[in-house]
């Protein structure tokens, strides 16, 4: 529908609860007295008490209609007219059968085109077996469904990549097409667990009634199947990653982490950076939906953490540089986390930067003043007055706070 259509329906919308409105305003003004009460209840009630009360009723029929059809004006006034896409959508589920009722395969019905097996050999040199008839026969009424995980080798396994916008990777060459899909399988890869449909349907489309959501998500689950195949797995009404026949890079930042905990030196360190270099922007980049803000600040947080441990390394092993680049790294994802301005100012102090060091403080307190009314820790004020000195501090003034920790 057009603008001018539009603004016609609303405008024609408008004079017809005008005209609704005097016309209820007339009817108040006919509105009858009210019946005498009878003396006694026991005596039948005369002709005129009956008909007052008639009347009444009447009356107060009208008024209740009038406010209903006000309010169905009113509310095909300010209706939102659907698209031609989501008409179009509309009526391709209404043809869509039900999800849950059988539909026959049409690949089993194509018994006279042999569909195409796929072999690998493990040789250049090996030949592949003859087939023998009986072989041959059921190769022809068997579905052309080749699973995604046994066509694959084992460095070429179905990848999702959370760390940064949700990418598949290994030998798929798709990516998904409906948004839902991207949702269902961030959410699965994220929660480590299997999911039950009534869970996925809540966080993907919070506070929608199951029955209109229903389509998308089966439409969703079919197409996650398609890319990821085998290592998509549906249990009844629950679903839940293969993680054996995929590679998520969460799982292997855990993993990176867990090794890095139980070394020491320049193996923790050459295991941390590994680690940061999965991280390809912010994690769940452009992935929707209410349950991502806590997995994204978890993930952010983490990210942080890692940077402050490997510039710490860093600083230790005599790369000022390298410690200071790390450490404004994680400032820059925390401002007010005050671990990383700490390793920034003895970068600071390695390299010479006596001015860098006292802007850097300078900044934090006015950031943990503005947002949280503290000032910084105990151990952040005696690092300054150290790399400084005491006389220099004392001279400096720190901004005013309101609350000390």
């Amino acid at each position: 529908m057009t603008a001018r259509a539009k603004r016609a329906r609303q405008i024609a919308a408008a004079l017809v609860a005008m005209a609704l409105l005097l016309l209820l305003v007339f009817i108040w003004d006919l509105r009858p007295a009210l019946p005498p009460l009878p003396q006694s209840f026991s005596q039948p009630l005369p002709g005129r008490t009956i008909s007052a009360v008639l009347d009444l009723a009447a009356w107060i029929v009208a008024v209740l209609l009038n406010f209903v059809v006000l309010g169905k004006v009113v509310q095909f006034g300010l209706r939102k007219t659907p698209s031609r896409a989501e008409l179009r959508l509309r009526r391709a589920f209404a043809r869509r059968e039900s999800p849950t009722s059988a539909r026959p395969d049409w690949r089993t019905h194509a018994a006279p085109l042999a569909p195409p097996v796929f072999r690998l050999p493990a040789r250049e040199e090996s030949q592949p077996e003859p087939a023998n008839s009986e072989t041959q026969q059921h190769d022809r009424h068997e579905p052309a469904t080749l699973s995604v995980a046994s066509s694959c080798g084992r460095d070429e396994l179905p990848g999702v990549l959370l760390l940064g916008p949700l990418q598949l990777t290994g030998c798929m060459k798709k990516q998904p097409r409906r948004q839902a899909t991207v949702e269902l399988i961030a959410y699965l890869a994220t929660h480590r667990r299997p999911a039950a449909r009534d869970e996925l349907l809540e966080a993907l489309w919070p506070g929608d009634d199951p029955r209109r959501s229903a389509a998308r998500f089966y439409q969703a689950v079919s197409e996650a199947r398609k890319l990821l195949g085998d290592a998509f797995r549906r249990d009844r009404d629950t679903y839940a990653l293969e993680r054996e026949q995929l590679r998520v890079d969460l799982d292997e930042l855990d993993h990176l982490r867990s090794n890095a905990e139980a070394t020491t030196g320049d193996e923790q360190l050459v295991l941390l950076e590994r680690a940061l270099a999965l991280f390809r922007g912010d994690p769940l980049e452009r992935v929707d939906g209410l349950w991502v803000e806590t997995e994204q600040r978890q993930l952010i947080g983490l990210r942080a953490g890692l940077l402050e441990r490997a510039g710490r390394l860093r600083l230790e092993s005599g790369d000022a540089a390298g410690a200071l680049e790390y450490a404004e790294a994680a400032a820059a994802l925390d401002t007010s986390n005050e671990r990383p301005v700490q390793l920034a100012m003895e970068a600071d102090a390695a390299l010479g930067r006596r001015e860098a060091i006292v802007e850097r403080y300078s900044r934090l307190c006015r950031e943990l003043d503005q947002h949280f009314g503290l000032e910084p820790g105990r151990s952040t004020k005696l690092l300054y007055r150290r790399l400084l000195g005491q006389a220099s501090a004392d001279v400096m003034p720190a901004p005013a706070t309101r609350v000390s920790r």
